[in-house]
Parts: C-alpha cells; sequence; structure tokens
C-alpha cells in the first residue's frame, strides 16, 4: 500500500466517523479537521485506567494536519494491523480526531504468521456512554471531559436509571 491509498482510506475513514457524529451526537461537528497519532500501547491495559490515560496522553499531544499524520502512518507501514478512527474533541471551530493504531508486531505469534502479509483494516468508531439509549443523542466529548452534561447523566445513570433498568430486568 502507498502513501496514496492510505491517504484515501483515512479520508474515507474521517467522512465516516463525521456521518457517524452528525447522526448519533448532538454536538456542532465542525469541518476544521486536526489530527492526533497513536500507538495503541500507549496506554494503560486496564479498562478502568484506559480511558483516564488515553485523554491524559492525547492532551498533551501536538495536533497534526492530515499530511503530517499519514507521514506518521505511512513510516508505521509495514507493521500496522488496525487504524480506528475516533473523534477526540469537537466543538463549532474544530475537530480533533484520534488516528489509533494497532502494531502486528503485538499480536499473538501464532496469529501473527496467518496475518503478517494483510493489508491493514481501517474502521471509524464512536464510543457510546452507557446511558446513551437507542436512539438518543449524546455529548461526542464525553471521553476527554464531557463537560457538565456528561457528569449529569452519568449522575442520573448510577443513582436512579441502572437500578431501574436492572430491577425491570428481574421481574420479566
Amino acid at each position: 500500500m502507498n502513501q496514496e491509498d492510505l491517504k484515501n482510506n483515512i479520508e474515507f475513514c474521517v467522512a465516516s466517523v463525521l456521518k457517524l457524529a452528525k447522526v448519533h451526537c448532538w454536538n456542532i461537528v465542525s469541518d476544521n479537521l486536526f489530527f492526533i497519532v497513536s500507538d495503541f500501547n500507549e496506554f494503560e491495559s486496564e479498562f478502568r485506567e484506559y480511558r483516564a490515560s488515553r485523554s491524559r496522553i492525547n492532551n498533551s499531544k501536538m495536533v497534526l494536519d492530515l499530511d503530517s499524520a499519514i507521514e506518521i502512518l505511512h513510516r508505521e507501514m509495514e507493521d500496522l494491523y488496525d487504524v480506528i478512527l475516533y473523534i477526540f474533541r469537537t466543538n463549532k471551530n474544530e475537530t480533533i480526531l484520534e488516528i489509533q493504531y494497532y502494531r502486528k508486531s503485538n499480536l499473538n505469534p501464532d496469529y501473527l504468521a496467518l496475518v503478517k502479509d494483510n493489508m491493514p483494516m481501517f474502521h471509524s468508531k464512536i464510543p457510546m456512554p452507557v446511558y446513551a439509549w437507542e436512539g438518543g443523542k449524546f455529548d461526542a466529548n464525553w471521553e476527554s471531559g464531557g463537560g457538565i452534561h456528561h457528569r449529569w447523566k452519568i449522575f442520573w445513570w448510577r443513582n436512579f436509571l441502572y437500578k431501574r433498568k436492572i430491577r425491570g430486568k428481574k421481574i420479566r
């Protein structure tokens, strides 16, 4: 895969993640895009610490334009297994997308033998908070701080809605 193919795949994923955000999030998503590039292994492996360490590390990174991000990924091209685009932070003036990649060298040796010649996979994802029910829109910035709206929703989820949901399952 050359640099132009990599750029086309990333641009397709960018369009997909922006479309997902407009469907599922109530935020205004700007078309003024910036990028941060992350190796999956930079972050803590424990799920609870993963989100906090990811946010802390990404806040300290310098934002890049698309071409600079593509250059970084192209240098790692032979070892790329999976490339995932997330919205890290968005507002009406700018959107910062995180390009997170997973290396083939981090795979189990048996599985690596099967996939060593495969091209990398590309995905666009928007993580959903626990309180976002089917069809409900949520704050795209919930993982990177979320603000008072996110804290209020979490308060309601922990104290009332989760208990109601569990009781509802026990009755049925």
